[in-house]
């Protein structure tokens, strides 16, 4: 079972091989979202010197804030290999998708009064992307081919189905035996 324990910000040490970069201006988005929502995301720490496996950049947020501990959850029970290859999995799985546009728009429009500027998010990117693709407009098509395989042991149903079809406009219809 995770226990989260609260450590001090002293107590805790950045990993020496982390390969994620935080800027001072991301940090600072961590920061006021850490000020306006609180410190909801324990950070993921192992080993004595409680070597900080994720959120590297919360605590430099939390410094930044004057914070004293922070909640941590361990995970000592992964091999030397596995806390390294985590480190990397962690960060990267952030990176493999975007944001479900619709929804995101949705959620935007309902919050549109929400200034999400202090945390980094463009919100009048996301808005004029939206705006393009409402006013965008798909070409008619002009040309579609189908082949349509029937049963010739039902020919009165077949030679129906192409009367049918060559009496619709704008229909053209080849109809052969292969």
């Amino acid at each position: 079972m995770m226990q989260i324990e609260m450590i001090s910000l002293p107590q805790l040490t950045n990993h020496p091989r982390n390969s994620k970069i935080h800027t001072k201006v991301q940090i600072e988005h961590i920061a006021n979202s850490i000020r306006k929502f609180g410190f909801n995301d324990p950070l993921a720490i192992a080993g004595e010197n409680n070597t900080i496996l994720e959120g590297n950049g919360r605590i430099e947020a939390a410094r930044l804030l004057g914070m004293a501990e922070l909640p941590c959850i361990r995970l000592d029970h992964l091999s030397e290999e596995e806390q390294r290859a985590y480190v990397i999995a962690h960060n990267a799985l952030c990176l493999e998708t975007s944001f479900d546009e619709a929804a995101l728009f949705a959620e935007l429009d309902a919050l549109k009064d929400y200034d999400f500027g202090c945390y980094g998010l463009d919100t009048e990117k996301y808005a004029t992307t939206l705006k393009s693709l409402q006013k965008k407009e798909l070409p008619p098509i002009q040309k579609a081919h189908y082949l349509i395989s029937v049963d010739i042991n039902h020919n009165d149903k077949l030679i129906g189905m192409i009367a049918t079809m060559r009496n619709t406009e704008g229909v053209e219809v080849r109809a052969g035996c292969n």
